[in-house]
């Protein structure tokens, strides 16, 4: 939930600052380094995303951020660091005033063979999303989610007809709020494939992925236990080049989810996802998607506009974006997702009386459009303006499980970064 805002102080300091500097900035030379600062202001129409028919609190939030990254070639290593840390500050509900940060740190290397692969780790943290932390939407304290991970891949092969890679990724998420450490998950996932590239235009993959993981916190009938499972994939992968301006790309997965305590989330799904990209002209891409996943062990996709919730069993979702260079320093993007959600509150009800299996299942239906801006005005200094609309739709009577709302969130943000 990123959140943003101005101080009259501040935000004149920063206008002083950067345009004494405009000068030297349009005859700073490329340099693998970059530093800087930014300012945005957020306006939030239902902060703490309060069911239809409640007040819904508005606020005003203002962050200013440091930013600072690097992505420098050594032989054959390249390295590429960011880290950005953002002062959020509320008008109104000051005790959500929070700092959030976020970092990463990746090594790409190559062999003189035809090894290769990457390195990855990263840090972040961000206040966490009101409409998933409580089925009845009356949370309003601070919970500040926190996600640490890393992966390790390999490939063998790089212009051959077969290759093989294969790697293994780790992550955790931590709140901060103790009613809500029972959503703590940790995951790590290996996996291995085999690829076929016979030419340019198409290649196919085959492979397996196999994920181990647990709540940690869980509280189911007996008290306080972990919440272990497993998830295992057989994937079938393509990405298929039909024209010079059109792109398709598609998983399609045999998923096996176990749990030892959340029984009612043992399934067999096929998931995946069916992505196109087209240039419909030298300006303008589009890109659609469709994705259908399970809330753990899942795999990460560009267009996933929606933060997941420990409370989804599945979740089948289409997305729709396009991008239009208006013009060389004029950048507009728009897009739609639309998602349809099978959950239950086996979390909201663990409270180490309730059995898992008094959980109640419910199905809801969430909207998201949204419309940005933005402008290059300098190499050094980047503008932009962005409004985002949410609305879910319940299923049937569920308001224990889940309930409906809508929210409208708009931002405006400065950049100048040196580099």
């Amino acid at each position: 939930m990123t959140q943003r805002l101005n101080f009259p102080g501040r935000s004149s300091l920063l206008a002083v600052t950067l345009l004494t500097s405009l000068p030297a900035l349009a005859a700073t030379e490329t340099s693998p380094y970059y530093f800087g600062v930014s300012q945005a202001v957020t306006g939030d129409w239902n902060v703490f995303r309060r069911p239809d028919g409640q007040p819904q609190p508005r606020d005003v939030i203002s962050s200013t951020g440091l930013l600072a990254g690097i992505d420098q070639p050594f032989g054959r290593l390249r390295l590429g660091a960011s880290a950005a840390v953002n002062a959020n500050r509320f008008k109104n509900n000051k005790q959500l005033n929070n700092t959030d940060h976020d970092t990463r740190l990746q090594l790409d290397w190559s062999s003189i063979e035809r090894l290769s692969g990457d390195v990855v780790v990263y840090d972040r943290s961000s206040l966490s999303r009101y409409d998933l932390s409580s089925a009845e939407g009356t949370q309003s304290e601070k919970d500040m989610l926190r996600v640490t991970g890393g992966a390790v891949r390999a490939r063998v092969g790089l212009v051959t007809l077969w290759s093989l890679d294969g790697g293994y990724s780790y992550e955790q998420s931590e709140h901060s709020l103790d009613e809500l450490s029972n959503r703590d998950v940790r995951q790590g996932a290996v996996n291995a494939g085999v690829r076929l590239s016979p030419s340019d235009l198409w290649s196919a993959r085959l492979g397996v992925r196999r994920t181990d993981g647990k709540y940690p916190n869980f509280r189911g009938a007996g008290g306080q236990e972990a919440d272990e499972f497993t998830r295992d994939d057989i994937d079938l992968s393509l990405n298929w080049r039909p024209t010079g301006n059109s792109k398709f790309d598609a998983r399609l997965s045999s998923t096996r989810e176990e749990h030892n305590i959340q029984g009612q989330r043992d399934s067999r799904y096929f998931t995946g996802v069916l992505g196109y990209d087209w240039i419909l002209t030298g300006k303008t891409r589009l890109r659609l998607q469709a994705s259908r996943d399970t809330g753990a062990g899942r795999s990460d996709s560009d267009l996933n506009l929606l933060t997941e919730s420990s409370d989804t069993q599945v979740r089948n979702s289409v997305a729709a974006r396009v991008t239009w260079d208006a013009t060389s320093k004029i950048t507009v993007n728009a897009g739609v997702n639309y998602s349809r959600r099978k959950l239950d509150n086996a979390f909201t009800l663990s409270d180490g009386t309730t059995s898992t299996t008094d959980a109640r299942t419910a199905r809801d239906r969430t909207t998201i459009m949204n419309l940005s801006v933005y402008y290059q005005a300098l190499r050094s200094l980047k503008l932009g303006c962005r409004v985002s609309h949410e609305d879910r739709s319940v299923q049937g009577d569920n308001v224990s499980t889940t309930y409906p709302y809508d929210a409208t969130v708009s931002t405006c943000n400065l950049e100048w970064a040196f580099r």
